[in-house]
């Protein structure tokens, strides 16, 4: 048996006349695990949770034509006035087990550099897949999945995997219109691949192969290297990524208004981290360059992007010919606390460079500072979180204050608080 409750409270304050949020959600969850018999188990969970306090997140700001972008991520981006039939069947699945090899059947939480929890709100996405998993030699695992159905981040729904791509904003077409392929994606699977090379202790090789059925196909490169040195007091910690990804069928539409992307795309980043581990602390200087093609995509819907140079509360897919810099520090100051900063600079298309920049969003600098504890003793279980974000304007916004709004030149604030059983 297994029990989670957690309360979240976030709020948005945007520039001058704009609209500014809040909201306090609060939920709990429960999952029950069989013991294993002959190698299979089998298990479920759901969850539950309610809107307490917040102002009108549907509501559409006029200066800034959209609404709330952050707060609606807790409950229900489909249905803003839910406030209480806000639950949702997380997982149901099989599993079978075989010394290191396991195979699961059915509704799961599935963690890969691109289809991942995304649990930055209440609850995390989900899929429901085939997901066999391979690691029988110590230098050497390999992963591989069909997922059939998603329930994104934010949602209370479960989908087909076409239908699951639009569930969040979906930005503009390389026209300058308002993208059109909302529920008319044409797509029956994602088929997942990865092989994990590890030659040494200190390096390791990932490669990553993603078929979106009739959309399009990503293949993934990534190396980490973690060096010691100082008699193990220190580390150097180095990376690089590469991807390449490229049309597949008719993109998702025969109609290419209705498209996810269209025949003929072509897209590709590099980013790379340099820095150190030295006792309880790690640097590290981070760089992301989507090349000057067309815009990188892939569904926000299933997941965070695994750049390096990632922060919360931004991403930078659906973009193109991007620049990003961070810097990120982190120092764990004993076994329950943890704090740290990053800051960015986000080097954009002009926002109306519709082929290169689908979202809007102009280039801008940013700065997390977050602060993570977890009690002992008594309280064991509980944990805190604190976040704070700020982004700042750092490119042409034309006086449009839709470039603005949940954008740029604004804050947002977080206090999580989990219980874990």
């Amino acid at each position: 048996m297994s029990g989670h409750m957690r309360n979240y409270f976030m709020a948005t304050n945007n520039y001058g006349p704009l609209t500014d949020y809040y909201s306090l959600a609060v939920g709990a969850g429960i999952g029950y695990q069989m013991p294993e018999f002959k190698g299979f188990s089998t298990g479920f969970s759901g969850f539950f949770l309610f809107n307490v306090w917040s102002n009108d997140l549907g509501s559409i700001d006029t200066l800034g034509k959209g609404r709330s972008r952050y707060e609606l991520g807790n409950f229900d981006f489909q249905d803003p006035g839910n406030r209480n039939n806000l639950e949702r069947l997380e997982s149901l699945f099989l599993k079978y087990r075989y010394r290191k090899t396991s195979l699961t059947i059915g509704r799961q939480n599935l963690l890969t550099p691109f289809i991942n929890p995304q649990d930055g709100r209440m609850r995390p996405s989900l899929q429901d897949a085939f997901w066999l998993d391979v690691q029988e030699l110590k230098w050497l695992e390999f992963r591989a999945g069909y997922i059939y159905g998603m329930s994104p981040r934010s949602t209370v729904n479960w989908f087909t995997v076409g239908k699951s791509i639009g569930v969040y904003p979906v930005g503009k077409g390389v026209d300058g219109n308002p993208s059109g392929y909302r529920n008319w994606v044409e797509s029956k699977y994602v088929f997942l691949g990865n092989l994990q090379i590890k030659p040494f202790n200190s390096l390791k090789i990932n490669y990553w192969f993603y078929h979106v059925d009739n959309v399009f196909n990503l293949h993934f490169v990534q190396t980490d290297l973690n060096y010691p040195f100082s008699s193990d007091r220190a580390s150097v910690i180095a990376g690089l990524q590469y991807g390449i990804q490229s049309s597949s069928g008719n993109g998702g539409n025969s109609n290419q208004a209705k498209a996810y992307l269209l025949p003929g795309h072509s897209s590709g980043f590099i980013s790379s981290r340099l820095g150190m581990r030295w006792l309880n602390k790690t640097f590290s200087l981070n760089y992301t360059h989507i090349f000057d093609r067309d815009r990188f995509l892939f569904p926000r819907e299933w997941g965070i992007e695994p750049f390096y140079t990632f922060m919360a509360r931004e991403r930078n897919e659906g973009s193109a010919n991007t620049h990003a810099f961070t810097f990120r520090s982190e120092y764990q100051l004993n076994n329950t606390l943890r704090t740290g900063a990053a800051f960015g600079y986000f080097l954009m298309p002009d926002v109306l460079n519709f082929r290169q920049n689908k979202n809007g969003m102009p280039s801008f600098n940013q700065l997390n500072l977050f602060l993570n504890y977890s009690f002992k003793g008594y309280l064991n279980g509980l944990n805190l979180q604190a976040l704070y974000v700020y982004k700042g304007l750092a490119g042409e916004t034309y006086n449009d204050l839709q470039y603005v709004f949940n954008r740029v030149m604004m804050s947002n604030y977080n206090l999580i608080v989990n219980y874990s059983l």
